[in-house]
């Protein structure tokens, strides 16, 4: 039995691993969750293949009010046993999932995100440590052993590039503005 997470836009790319599992005959728990219910993203895919789907929102505004990591949790508790846990999302949410799996053992496997530049390795933007060692999530990844990536040194790089990020989005608001749309 397997457990996939999908956190915001995380969802979308959580749903290909529920389906092609389910495809082969395993029985697949997924969880999902967003900010608020107008942000969950791919229930219905979501619940067509999976056996269970449990939903969480920030705000309780559908399904269960808190976070991934505490429904995955209380499944663990309550006699779930998962060979592996997938989970995508916002790496705030990986962290607390792999954080959640560690003391029970469970293998987690987390698709990490950072920015990637060049799709090569060469820039070196989407570097994170994993078990001690330098890899590239664009190469060497986006799956990684959860319980060995260095969760703090790699939201301390993403954060990085926040100002460049806010800068981009007020151009984008910007232009939107000056065209009317």
């Amino acid at each position: 039995m397997v457990c996939v997470i999908g956190g915001g836009v995380g969802t979308a790319s959580a749903y290909p691993i529920a389906r092609a599992f389910t495809e082969i005959g395993t029985k697949v728990i997924s969880i999902i969750g967003a900010r608020s219910a107008n942000l969950l993203l791919l229930e219905n895919e979501m619940r067509n293949v999976s056996h269970e789907l449990v939903i969480t929102t920030d705000d309780g505004t559908k399904g269960i009010k808190g976070f991934v990591s505490e429904a995955l949790k209380n499944l663990v508790e309550h006699g779930y046993k998962f060979d592996v846990v997938y989970a995508i999302g916002p790496t705030v949410m990986m962290r607390s999932v792999a954080e959640t799996t560690r003391p029970f053992g469970l293998k987690t496997i987390v698709s990490l995100n950072p920015i990637m530049v060049d799709g090569m390795g060469m820039c070196g933007a989407c570097r994170v440590t994993v078990n001690g060692v330098t890899k590239f999530a664009c190469v060497d990844g986006p799956e990684f052993d959860a319980h060995k990536v260095d969760f703090k040194e790699l939201m301390e790089r993403q954060r990085g590039y926040l100002a460049e990020e806010k800068m981009s989005l007020q151009l984008l608001e910007e232009r939107r503005c000056s065209c009317g749309h």
